[in-house]
């Protein structure tokens, strides 16, 4: 009978003695083991990847130069079309709206193959992607009894810190910095292929863009505007097309397709040039349904209008001394 006892005693007691072991040895590996790092998530870049592929897809296109003109924080696609004559009149830096790209076919590709058709280089470039709007980072904290409010008021100092930089930099201000950047890089670009006379021609947003490019480079550089059916730009803090037009030197030409939100929007951009008396301000209309004549009449209207009144007046010779007058004549 103690035989057959001690194997009964055995059979309850060994998968009791195993259980503790293994919890024991699970003990011992997650406490030896270094903690598991997050892995970072990388947040996905469907604009970047789009200039990619229209960079790839025009590569082949006959007569465009693919281009990437690179700053300090980004790096924008251009596309560049030379002039089909042996001397340019000037170039047109050609900013799209933010919800197109540099070869939209509605108005920037038959713009920068048609103007480039009766003598101007053409430069398309790509606006930076606006990070304005983006989605905060995420906080994991994991501490749900923490109060904000004792936070603020355990460290008032950094609370002040933050408001400072709030105040002084804002997400749109840094957006803007970035626009002008790249808009610096394509003048350079411009200029070392002997292009004096440079036209910034926005569309939708864009013109906003240009026009705050124009405003940025005026003063050293001879310059012309264009707005093409511009709007202003919905993120909070954007620069207003409106007080840009009132700052302006350079003569500026502002069409658009007839519509009742565009008439009321163009009526308030002619008042405020009349306001702050812009002689070189001209506005002119486009149907509100443009024919399917792939751009032809867009470009011959944009043309023929930039001819008239944003070429620059010659410029007189400095040096040529006066002929000389006999007594009495």
């Amino acid at each position: 009978m103690k035989p057959i006892l001690c194997a009964l005693t055995l059979s309850f007691l060994l998968p009791t003695t195993l259980v503790q072991a293994a919890a024991s040895a699970a003990d011992t590996s997650l406490e030896s083991s270094s903690p598991v790092a997050l892995r970072e998530r990388v947040e996905p870049a469907p604009q970047q990847q789009g200039m990619i592929d229209l960079a790839r897809a025009l590569a082949q296109a006959p007569e465009t130069e693919v281009n990437w003109l690179e700053t300090n924080n980004d790096r924008s696609l251009t596309l560049y079309q030379p002039a089909s004559e042996a001397e340019p009149t000037g170039a047109v830096i050609l900013l799209p709206d933010e919800h197109s790209h540099p070869d939209w076919p509605q108005d920037l590709h038959p713009l920068r193959t048609g103007l480039a058709h009766h003598g101007w280089d053409t430069l398309s470039v790509a606006l930076p992607h606006n990070t304005a709007t983006d989605v905060p980072a995420r906080s994991f904290t994991s501490d749900i009894n923490a109060d904000p409010d004792n936070t603020d008021q355990a460290n008032p100092q950094n609370a002040t810190d933050a408001t400072t930089q709030d105040t002084e930099i804002t997400p749109m201000a840094l957006y803007a910095e970035r626009v002008i950047k790249i808009c610096e890089a394509a003048i350079r670009h411009l200029e070392s292929r002997q292009r004096d006379y440079l036209i910034f021609l926005g569309t939708g947003t864009g013109a906003t863009w240009a026009a705050l490019c124009t405003r940025e480079f005026q003063q050293n550089h001879l310059l012309g505007l264009t707005l093409l059916n511009a709007r202003q730009p919905a993120t909070a803090g954007a620069p207003q097309l409106k007080q840009l037009l009132t700052e302006l030197s350079v003569p500026v030409l502002d069409i658009y397709q007839m519509g009742y939100m565009a008439n009321e929007a163009a009526r308030l951009r002619a008042n405020s040039a009349r306001r702050a008396l812009l002689e070189s301000y001209h506005q002119g209309t486009l149907p509100e349904i443009l024919p399917a004549d792939d751009g032809a009449l867009l470009v011959r209207e944009v043309r023929g209008r930039i001819k008239r009144y944003l070429m620059p007046v010659p410029m007189i010779k400095q040096d040529a001394e006066p002929a000389e007058q006999r007594p009495g004549s």
